[in-house]
């Protein structure tokens, strides 16, 4: 069974997953008191599905971008976990891509080529990246990042769409935002999403599609063998 955490926004999110199926998911929102409650909460999780740290193979973590605060205490977290089960496979996920993740058949079905991922940065503004959605005979990617992470106002979509060439009616919007979008950019369209914050679920299911193609995950800039924090600019407490 694989385990999957994710707090880059305001929530923390946990997922429980089988090979082949979600087994329990939970989602609480936090204030100032993630480090506090990470490790119980986890361990009532596993718990309440009658199982223990010793029944899972793999953990997987949302490495940011995002709060700062979510970012750093989620990572400790993990390492933490892995060094008192040494056996149990750890994999960290770009957050922007597990949101992508979530909306990629939403996208397929708008006939969009692009999926644009957007997350607060607490600062005013939003951490952004674009991904393609790749073609599901030919390729064994999900989809692929086309630019680098960059921090952006949102009355600069714009602005960003010409700047990487983007034709607006092939792009899903998803994430911090984008209800102001709508109506705004002719063409664009918006995920309808109740909730577009990365999470758990999505971060959980982009590594097991990675994991059971076998795909090498170098250089993917979506998926890491290894755990480290992804941050954009110089951190802070949030």
């Amino acid at each position: 069974m694989f385990i999957s955490i994710e707090s880059s926004s305001s929530d923390l999110s946990v997922a429980l997953l089988g090979k082949e199926r979600l087994i329990d998911r939970l989602t609480i929102p936090i204030k100032n008191e993630l480090s506090e409650i990470i490790i119980p909460t986890i361990k009532n999780f596993l718990t309440h599905n009658g199982i223990t740290f010793k029944d899972i193979s793999t953990l997987v973590v949302g490495c940011g971008p995002g709060s700062f605060t979510g970012i750093r205490v989620v990572v400790a977290a993990a390492k933490g976990i892995q060094i008192s089960n040494d056996y149990m496979k750890v994999i960290g996920i770009n957050s922007l891509a597990a949101l992508a993740m979530s909306v990629l058949e939403e996208a397929r079905e708008k006939n969009c080529r692009y999926i644009i991922s957007s997350i607060d940065t607490k600062r005013g503004d939003i951490f952004v990246q674009t991904f393609e959605v790749n073609n599901i005979v030919k390729s064994e990617f999900p989809f692929s990042v086309i630019n680098e992470i960059e921090i952006l106002e949102i009355q600069n979509l714009k602005n960003y769409l010409l700047t990487h060439k983007l034709i607006t009616k092939n792009v899903l919007f998803t994430g911090h935002n984008s209800e102001l979008l709508k109506n705004k950019i002719i063409n664009l369209k918006t995920s309808m999403q109740d909730n577009q914050n990365s999470n758990a679920l999505s971060a959980g299911k982009l590594a097991l599609h990675f994991i059971d193609k076998n795909i090498d995950f170098k250089n993917t800039g979506i998926i890491f063998n290894s755990l480290k924090p992804i941050y954009i600019r110089y951190p802070e407490i949030n």
